[in-house]
């Protein structure tokens, strides 16, 4: 069954947060929300995982979702032999109020699922990210 991941489904819009992080080979991590609109099932994140290298791993540019790997710059002045291309999905949960307040929507539900359809389709491309043209 189709059902949304929270509870509100009284007509009015339904908001999300996929947190992702950046971890280097260092293992120094940066963490990103983004806020969706739209709907989520169990079947929804399992297919989303499914466009993901090994159930977790993307190119942000390639999604159009914004890099985080410039806010480990600040530590190292610049990039560095650890970074890389791949982001990491960590989850998709039911936005609290506060969220829907603060974060600047990114998109539908539906778009996300068909910008990681279309990167998969195409492969992963870590040449879309300034760390495979920096080295």
């Amino acid at each position: 069954m189709n059902k949304p991941l929270n509870h509100y489904d009284d007509g009015e819009d339904i908001y999300y947060v996929f947190e992702y992080l950046y971890r280097d080979a260092d293992n120094f991590k940066a963490f990103g929300h983004l806020l969706l609109s739209g709907k989520i099932t169990d079947e929804y994140i399992a297919e989303l995982k499914t466009y993901l290298d090994y159930d977790e791993y993307f190119v942000a540019e390639q999604v159009n979702i914004p890099t985080l790997y410039s806010q480990l710059w600040k530590y190292s002045n610049g990039p560095t032999l650890a970074d890389h291309a791949f982001h990491e999905f960590l989850s998709l949960r039911p936005a609290v109020s506060e969220e829907v307040l603060s974060l600047k929507l990114w998109g539908e539900t539906p778009y996300m699922l068909k910008a990681f359809r279309l990167a998969n389709q195409q492969s992963w491309d870590c040449y879309l990210s300034v760390h495979c043209a920096a080295f």
